[in-house]
């Protein structure tokens, strides 16, 4: 489930850089397909079209996005741009905690 604690913390100009990449990304993907219009919010994406923007977005920030998007429920590209840094935030505890635990398990009793 997604952490709402950690949307408040959100730096508003980060969600705006974010947003301005998915948007890009939207608009690039549809571009190369023909006869599909520009989208104007995620709605608007076929699953197709959806699917190659996830991977896309994927591949140029170096996270995985498509197997968390069940708990995805926006629909403005402001909406994946919040998701997306949410997402990141919380594998960033969990590697903070992985490495915690780690060093717990190794030191000397």
């Amino acid at each position: 489930m997604v952490n709402r604690a950690l949307a408040e913390q959100i730096d508003p100009a980060l969600v705006d850089k974010i947003e301005e990449i998915v948007r890009t990304t939207a608009h690039t993907i549809c571009a190369e397909q023909p006869d599909v219009p520009e989208p104007g919010n995620l709605r608007e994406l076929d699953s197709f079209s959806m699917v190659q923007v996830l991977l896309e977005l994927e591949n140029s920030l170096e996270m995985k996005l498509l197997e968390k998007m069940e708990h995805f429920e926006g629909e403005s590209f402001r909406d994946l741009a919040e998701f997306i840094l949410i997402i990141s935030a919380e594998d960033e505890e969990e590697k903070r905690a992985s490495a915690l635990a780690a060093g717990d398990s190794s030191a000397p009793a």
